[in-house]
């Protein structure tokens, strides 16, 4: 069996699809050398409410853009660390499985002791890989000597192979640009992760789907795992 390689950035409180996609892998590189850009999800994501649902936004600097993620900053104004845990507590309070997390979180919020956007991202993804018994080998583009010249199909590739992968999981969002003779070159197979929205048990009546995946997990518990690796 070849190895599988999952590349991502690292973002805010995850949706379920990035989780699904990381379940697939052997490897997931944390793409940490990738630009910041501003309305992406690497600093928001969705959460449900009762009207449907709302973003969870840390207020970047615009002096970050195009800055790499394992650069750039958490914002001096430390009101949004309250503001986001307010939300959280406000629309899942009352989630069924919320209180069985609800101290990671409450304290990731209260104590604000993260000053990096890339520390905060990833101490929030790897509680929720042991949520969600997702076991990869975790490795940082940051720490792989890449040459930064490179973008896209290429930068990609040059990833694959420095971890030794043989396969690399990408987003349908690959198909739009991946040269894929270029692998085929070097003996990689792509496979391409689409996700599929499947519903569960939330909140409010009126499933919203692509939320974030502690939407998930406050309202199914345990059995999110399951529902992450059969819906693959």
């Amino acid at each position: 069996m070849g190895k599988t390689v999952a590349i991502h950035q690292p973002n805010y409180l995850p949706w379920i699809g990035f989780f699904q996609k990381i379940a697939a892998a052997d490897i997931f590189v944390i793409l940490d050398v990738a630009k910041f850009t501003k309305n992406g999800i690497i600093h928001r994501n969705k959460i449900r409410t009762k009207e449907g649902w709302i973003w969870l936004t840390i207020p970047i600097e615009n002096k970050y853009k195009g800055v790499a993620i394992k650069d750039v900053y958490l914002p001096e104004d430390r009101k949004w660390w309250g503001k986001h845990w307010r939300l959280i507590m406000g629309n899942y309070g009352r989630a069924k499985y919320f209180a069985e997390y609800k101290e990671f979180f409450e304290k990731i919020y209260s104590e604000k002791k993260y000053t990096k956007l890339q520390e905060l991202n990833e101490v929030i993804i790897f509680y929720l890989f042991e949520c969600f018994d997702i076991r990869p080998k975790i490795i940082k583009s940051s720490e792989l000597n890449l040459d930064l010249s490179l973008a896209k199909t290429d930068l990609n590739l040059e990833i694959v192979k420095k971890v030794g992968g043989d396969i690399y999981i990408s987003g349908m969002g690959g198909k739009k640009y991946l040269e894929e003779e270029k692998f085929e070159k070097e003996g990689i197979e792509i496979r391409y992760f689409e996700f599929r929205p499947f519903e569960y048990p939330q909140r409010w009546e009126g499933f919203e789907p692509y939320m974030s995946a502690i939407d998930l997990l406050f309202n199914v518990g345990e059995k999110a795992k399951d529902l992450i690796k059969t819906n693959l």
